[in-house]
């Protein structure tokens, strides 16, 4: 089996060294030449094109940046669909948009390319350690097909979900964003708030793990904390375009979701400062700015 990936940004490469670590025969591309060139030197193979690519495999990964990435990578005039063989399975992990997983999953079927959405749990280090839990959505012939289950055991440590459609899949994962964002500013803020009395962050870190504030963030952040490294797993842009999918996904179906909109106004302040590049944690040196000495 060849397996394809399109899109190497910091969690493409890390699911991709996994693929390459596991034996798989790997083709890339991204739009980036040197990224390609890094995976080359590993041991995989390089394509031209997204339809260069599609003409070789026989799974394909993407994991792009934007919506608008995913509709170029796949309907673009050198997309996958332009070069795809006959059998091949495409799997979207790109956090984007509902409409345009459902229109891209429209154009596969009508040109007999299987697709699904394998929506990516937590963060870059799971999946350096091939651990990051997969939500998946599609058709359950196209999740139950061989290829499919061998390329996600290898990058899931079989952590895998299958929430039947892509609609769930992607609202799943959108939503547990959102909700990990807000709780990353109110987490933030409380350690602001526990400073003034005298406590250090490392003392409230490790004591209120045994509180009910207890959450992903006190391990998953801790040492980027307590070093004041603000330098990007999760980049305050990408957190902005996150909540902003999930408020507009909300809005369609008259949901609200107060805590995610307020939350969203943070981070766009904090990239308004200049942190937009940097990582979520760089949310404090706002705060900071609204603490009282």
């Amino acid at each position: 089996m060849i397996v394809g990936l399109v899109g190497l940004g910091r969690m493409g490469s890390a699911y991709g060294r996994v693929l390459l670590s596991k034996g798989f025969n790997l083709v890339v591309y991204d739009v980036v030449r040197d990224k390609v060139n890094e995976f080359i030197k590993l041991g995989a193979t390089g394509a031209s094109s997204p339809a260069d690519l599609a003409s070789r495999v026989d799974i394909v990964l993407t994991n792009v940046p934007r919506s608008e990435d995913v509709l170029d990578v796949y309907l673009g005039s050198n997309g996958i669909l332009s070069g795809a063989k006959p059998g091949l399975i495409a799997v979207e992990t790109s956090t984007t948009d509902i409409k345009t997983k459902l229109r891209v999953a429209e154009e596969c079927r009508r040109r007999n390319v299987g697709f699904i959405v394998a929506m990516l749990g937590k963060t870059v280090p799971q999946a350096e350690r091939g651990e990051t839990p997969l939500f998946v959505g599609g058709p359950e012939e196209v999740f139950r097909d061989r290829r499919v289950q061998e390329v996600f055991q290898a990058i899931s440590s079989g952590r895998v979900y299958y929430m039947r459609t892509i609609e769930a899949a992607v609202a799943f994962k959108l939503i547990t964003n959102s909700m990990g964002f807000a709780q990353l500013l109110a987490f933030l803020e409380g350690l602001l708030f526990i400073q003034k009395f005298g406590i250090s962050i490392e003392e409230f870190l490790e004591a209120a793990r045994d509180t009910a504030a207890y959450n992903y963030w006190f391990d998953a952040r801790r040492e980027k904390i307590l070093k004041e490294d603000y330098s990007a797993y999760f980049p305050i842009d990408y957190i902005i375009k996150d909540l902003m999918y999930t408020l507009e996904e909300a809005k369609e179906l008259g949901c609200p979701l107060p805590a995610t909109a307020l939350a969203l106004q943070y981070y766009v302040a904090a990239k308004g400062m200049g942190y937009g590049g940097e990582d979520g944690i760089a949310l404090i040196k706002l705060l900071r700015e609204s603490c009282k000495k």
